[in-house]
């Protein structure tokens, strides 16, 4: 079964800061990304199965395979069983925050390369790329991935909000991961249920324990 939670961590009790704390110690991870890693360490041999997303207020959106383990006195938590049923035709309004690359294979050598599709894009032309620039390249990218997931966007209707890295920490506590994010809204058409419901589900992209990937719908006119 899978469940979708939303998860707000509470400021109003001593084991609340306690917790928030101990999390920002944690050296795996950063930030808010350690607190939802910390919701599902009932089993602390368990790979991810989860995805999130950090929503306004110091809220989370999750989307797992278990239901979160939690103390009362640390979150606010309502979770309830989650099984979207799209179909074909469909048209929905989209969020998503997502990693946007690009896999290039590299001669004699595995795995390919992957690279950040704007920074690459900024590579290739030789200079900065304008803001409507950089939203095109982003879109393109984007419309190839959600059609290879089941739906085709409606791209007069499509956006990206925002651009930005975050920095991981690697294995290597010197060294620091960097990650692309663009923030995207719009609105998509279903083309192939399963292959959406399953990406609603298990996530677009990478960076899915930084936070990325977990595709939001609403129905048009909500």
């Amino acid at each position: 079964m899978t469940f979708f939670t939303l998860a707000q961590l509470r400021h109003d009790t001593r084991e609340a800061r306690d917790y928030a704390r101990r999390a920002m110690d944690d050296p795996r991870l950063d930030g808010g990304h350690r607190l939802i890693w910390r919701l599902f360490s009932d089993d602390p041999g368990a790979k991810r199965d989860f995805l999130f997303r950090t929503s306004e207020n110091e809220r989370f959106l999750i989307v797992s395979d278990r239901q979160p383990h939690f103390d009362e006195r640390v979150w606010d938590i309502k979770t309830r069983p989650y099984a979207p049923v799209v179909r074909a035709g469909e048209r929905y309004g989209f969020a998503l925050r997502v990693n946007p690359t690009t896999a290039i294979s590299q001669p004699d050598r595995k795995p390919s390369l992957r690279v950040d599709v704007l920074m690459r894009a900024k590579h290739d032309r030789g200079a900065p790329l304008s803001p409507e620039e950089r939203e095109t390249v982003a879109l393109n990218w984007l419309e190839q991935k959600i059609q290879r997931n089941g739906a085709t966007l409606d791209r007069p209707y499509c956006q990206v909000l925002d651009y930005s890295q975050i920095h991981p920490p690697r294995k290597n506590r010197h060294q620091k991961a960097t990650i692309s994010v663009i923030d995207t809204e719009g609105v998509l058409t279903v083309t192939a249920p399963d292959l959406l419901t399953k990406a609603l589900i298990g996530g677009i992209g990478h960076g899915k324990a930084f936070g990325l990937g977990l595709l939001l719908l609403r129905p048009l006119g909500a």
